[in-house]
């Protein structure tokens, strides 16, 4: 019988960049019908335990996630990381590490605009994220608050989109190492959205870096593309992910369980985080190093 788990496998809380908490993702997840959720907070894991608790009560299973922030060459991708370890100190010290070079990026931003004469705060921009990791939406709401546009949009379109004159690339890890760090931990790794960044042809060579996944499942897909990227799965021998991305408020019209992955492809994902689990346990072969 077909698996009838509903899940949603990306979605962010106020611990980064959404405006919901993570109890409020759990009870908007459980109101939607959901049985499965993952917390894909960018670079941060701190929504998780939360999540997690909550979910224990509603009855939802929340998988510990993260969206890691990772470069190749001159282009940035983002790679999902699912099932993984919430205590393991080197890892959650490479997210800091991140999260650092985030707050610095904000500073950098904040000083483009001033040299354009629109005034903002640093500091307040990075504490508007509440502890969590401050990005792009962050600043663009600053410019909102204190009316140097009328919405988010523009703030994007004048600013701080990738064309925008403050715009300041990110430089985080290698795509490589956010593969490793993530099966390090026994996670398994998801290309984020290649739909969005339409940049197919670095997918052979991320497989063999070790990638397991690829969202075929997102909100702005056309029913092509879903069915490309489940295409592209099935012929590499590569897992199937996705989800809403909500990011609350911010992006209204994307909710909590506007996208669902079926629950075979949720059972194949849970486990192969299993086999990696076991296999970071087992010995290495002599003269292995384990990648950082």
């Amino acid at each position: 019988m077909a698996s009838k788990i509903q899940a949603d496998l990306h979605i962010h809380t106020n611990c980064s960049d959404g405006t919901f908490t993570p109890r409020e993702v759990v009870e908007r997840a459980h109101g939607a019908g959901l049985d499965v959720i993952a917390i894909t907070d960018h670079d941060s894991m701190a929504g998780v335990p939360e999540a997690q608790q909550h979910g224990d009560r509603c009855g939802v299973e929340v998988i510990a996630g993260a969206e890691i922030s990772a470069y190749h060459g001159e282009q940035e991708f983002h790679i999902i990381g699912l099932h993984l370890d919430t205590v393991d100190p080197d890892f959650l010290q490479k997210l800091d590490d991140i999260r650092t070079a985030r707050r610095e990026r904000i500073f950098e931003m904040v000083d483009k605009l001033k040299k354009m004469g629109v005034e903002l705060d640093g500091q307040e921009v990075v504490d508007s994220a509440d502890g969590g990791s401050p990005g792009r939406p962050h600043v663009a709401q600053a410019l909102v608050d204190h009316s140097h546009v009328k919405d988010i949009s523009e703030a994007f379109y004048r600013y701080v989109g990738d064309s925008g004159p403050a715009f300041v690339p990110k430089r985080y890890l290698k795509v490589e190492d956010a593969i490793a760090a993530i099966h390090g931990v026994g996670g398994v790794s998801i290309l984020a959205h290649p739909g969005v960044t339409d940049r197919d042809h670095y997918i052979p060579l991320f497989v063999e870096m070790g990638l397991n996944g690829l969202e075929a499942y997102y909100p702005i897909y056309s029913r092509e593309q879903t069915a490309h990227y489940l295409d592209m799965a099935q012929r590499m021998g590569l897992l199937v992910s996705g989800g809403s991305d909500c990011h609350g408020k911010r992006k209204a019209e994307i909710m909590i369980g506007r996208v669902r992955v079926p629950g075979p492809y949720v059972e194949r994902i849970a486990a192969a985080a299993a086999v990696a689990s076991i296999a970071r346990l087992l010995p290495r072969p002599d003269g292995e190093e384990e990648r950082s």
